[in-house]
């Protein structure tokens, strides 16, 4: 007999990374590994890092296996579709752009593209980000840039200033980057193709520059003169996921529709009650909420986002 599912947590996933940092320890008192840490993979059943499981009778399963046990009553698809992760930014992210689920079909082993999204948790004071292309930058007249380098790429970047708080979508085909002093919480597709275009000519511990994907870049990028309009980006992030951001929610009840959910809190603790009891999130944890539940009761001192697929 099947064990009667509970909200889940899991055990971070942590990836070390050239441009990251001692961040998420300081933010969220969490006990890192050593070196570099970049992301935190908190929900996830992806070939590069699968969640497992915390605490309760499901300890120690991971969440690939609890998919392939109770099918629609935890997951209402048939594969995990979302990945959620924590990315700390102390130095500037590739300029980078993700290709979409017809693109990673016909030319990766990937079954999704990589549409995410973005809530910055933190920015130090005058930080930014890459968030696609000026406008009119046609596609000869950046593979030119790309071509010379430097200042050329960096001219055609919009380059937006950011702070805690705002919300980033960016649908697969955008080009963008996390500049240095940024933690943000991503919510994306369950993929994990990136295609670098710019490294901001750096070298790694072994002296040699990473790898670039120049032309996989230029078959991808959204060269669409609404590229960086924010309405379209949303409802291209809305064609895939939704996430709501809710502000000090207390005792709110949700009805969940019998799909999935994924509560990830900032600001303080967050409780969720539901019909079994109750379960309580530290400041920068996600739980997963199984589709067999009707709905739940949701508190918290901060932000909680509220991520599900679109259907």
């Amino acid at each position: 007999m099947s064990i009667q599912l509970y909200p889940l947590t899991f055990y971070p996933i942590y990836k070390e990374k050239i441009w990251g940092g001692r961040k998420l320890q300081e933010l969220f008192d969490r006990q890192l590994p050593a070196g570099l840490i970049g992301e935190s993979w908190d929900v996830a059943a992806h070939s590069n890092g699968t969640s497992v499981v915390v605490d309760g009778p499901l300890a120690g399963k991971n969440l690939g296996e609890l998919v392939s046990s109770y099918g629609r009553d935890l997951v209402d698809v048939d594969t995990f579709p979302l990945l959620v992760k924590l990315i700390d930014a102390q130095q500037d992210l590739s300029v980078q752009v993700h290709p979409d689920d017809v693109y990673v079909k016909n030319h990766t082993n990937e079954r999704w593209g990589k549409t995410e999204w973005w809530y910055v948790i933190y920015a130090d004071p005058g930080a930014w980000i890459i968030w696609g292309l000026k406008p009119g930058v046609t596609k000869q007249q950046f593979a030119k840039a790309v071509e010379a380098g430097g200042e050329e790429i960096l001219a055609c970047l919009n380059k937006v200033p950011v702070k805690p708080g705002e919300v980033y979508p960016i649908s697969a085909g955008l080009v963008h980057a996390l500049g240095a002093g940024v933690v943000v919480a991503e919510i994306q597709q369950n993929s994990d193709t990136t295609f670098r275009i710019y490294d901001w000519d750096r070298l790694d511990e072994t002296g040699q520059s990473r790898e670039l994907h120049v032309e996989q870049a230029l078959e991808t990028i959204d060269f669409s003169p609404y590229a960086i309009d924010r309405e379209y980006q949303l409802a291209r992030c809305a064609q895939h996921f939704h996430v709501d951001v809710l502000e000090r929610p207390q005792a709110c009840m949700i009805s969940k529709k019998e799909r999935f959910e994924i509560l990830t809190c900032f600001g303080g603790p967050a409780e969720v009650a539901w019909s079994g009891g109750k379960t309580v999130l530290a400041c920068g944890q996600s739980c997963l909420l199984p589709a067999s539940f009707d709905n739940y009761v949701l508190s918290a001192q901060g932000v909680v986002l509220r991520s599900r697929t679109a259907r």
